[in-house]
Order: structure tokens, then C-alpha cells, then sequence
């Protein structure tokens, strides 16, 4: 019961600018864990690429290809094959950049609501001191209580906002990297298939 009486005291005392950190930070880890089950799925489920190459060599798809982006991009691909080259090279990049762009579609906003935390914990700081100024105003500097929570707002948006920041910023790195490694193997899956085209 203590932790619960904590809790709220932290956010009564850190003000109403807490309430936009916290709902920022709900809205980024939600987009967290969905771009993390993104990236899990396809590093699970997505089929190989010599087995990618395989079947557009042979313009053939296994019984059962998974819902994932290289066998998404195998399996449209062979389905609209032309005989011209250029239509066939203007397919695969838009398949490739198609499928690329919706890999990372989260991390951008991850990263946009990993920014604005701390700026709303700067925005707490600003209105603390500004409660701050109008104790001493009021009671001068012989009231330590009215001042005291001026400073309190002042300091617990600020940890806060960089509370929600940190993490967020070093988890859109990490997704940023690893869409950025499935996307290499997909930029290889292309290359392969031109070199074919040429043959």
C-alpha cells in the first residue's frame, strides 16, 4: 500500500505535464514491441536465400511459403514475370523497396516519441520554475515548502522525460539495426536475381 501512496505522490508532485510522458510512453513501447515481434517473425519464419534464388531460377514456388517478406517478394515476382528484362528489373526493386520500407515502418515514430520525452520534461522544468518564482514572489525565500514544489514539478518532468527517452532511443537503434540486416539479405536476394536476368 506504501508503493501505491509513493506512486502517487511522485505524480501529484511532478504535475500535469507528466500525464503527456506517460501516454508517449505507452505509444512508444506499444510500437516497440510490435516492431519487435516484426523483426522476430521474419527472422523465424522467412525462408533462405539460396532457397529465394532457387525458386525464381526455376519460376516454381514450394507448397507452402510463409507470410514474410523475401517469400512475399519471391512469390509475387514469379507470379508477374514478363519476358521483358526492364519490366522484370522495374518489379523486383519496387517488391524489394515495397517490402524494405515496410520492415522499419514503426522506428521512425519510435524515435520521434523517444525525442519529444525529454523536450515535455524541459516543458516541466520550465512551468516548475515558473511556480518557483511565483512562491518567492508570494511568500519571498522564508517559505521553503512553496518552493519546494516548484523545484519537485522542475526536477521529476525532467527525469521523466529522459526516463521514457533513454530507452526508447537505444531500443530504435537496436530495431534499427537488425531491419537494417534483413534488408541487406533482401538487397542481396535482388542482386542475385539480376545477375540472372543478365544471363
Amino acid at each position: 500500500m506504501q508503493d501505491f501512496f509513493d506512486i502517487f505522490d511522485y505524480f501529484y508532485r511532478g504535475g500535469p505535464l507528466l500525464l503527456p510522458i506517460i501516454l508517449v510512453s505507452v505509444i512508444m513501447w506499444v510500437l516497440i514491441l510490435l516492431q519487435l515481434q516484426t523483426v522476430w517473425a521474419v527472422n523465424r519464419s522467412d525462408i533462405a536465400l539460396d532457397e529465394a534464388l532457387a525458386a525464381v531460377r526455376a519460376q516454381t514456388l514450394p507448397a507452402a511459403f510463409p507470410e514474410a517478406p523475401l517469400a512475399r517478394i519471391v512469390t509475387r515476382f514469379i507470379a508477374s514475370m514478363g519476358r521483358f528484362r526492364d519490366d522484370n528489373v522495374t518489379l523486383l526493386n519496387t517488391l524489394v523497396e515495397r517490402e524494405s520500407s515496410r520492415l522499419g515502418c514503426y522506428i521512425n515514430y519510435i524515435y520521434a516519441l523517444a525525442s519529444i520525452a525529454p523536450l515535455l520534461g524541459l516543458l516541466g522544468t520550465v512551468q516548475g520554475m515558473i511556480v518557483t518564482f511565483d512562491a518567492i514572489a508570494v511568500y519571498g525565500t522564508g517559505n521553503p515548502g512553496a518552493l519546494a514544489n516548484g523545484i519537485a514539478e522542475a526536477l521529476l518532468t525532467t527525469q521523466s522525460g529522459l526516463f521514457v527517452s533513454i530507452p526508447g532511443l537505444f531500443m530504435a537503434a537496436f530495431l534499427r539495426r537488425r531491419v537494417l540486416r534483413i534488408g541487406q539479405r533482401l538487397n542481396e536476394f535482388r542482386a542475385g536475381v539480376l545477375k540472372g536476368l543478365e544471363n
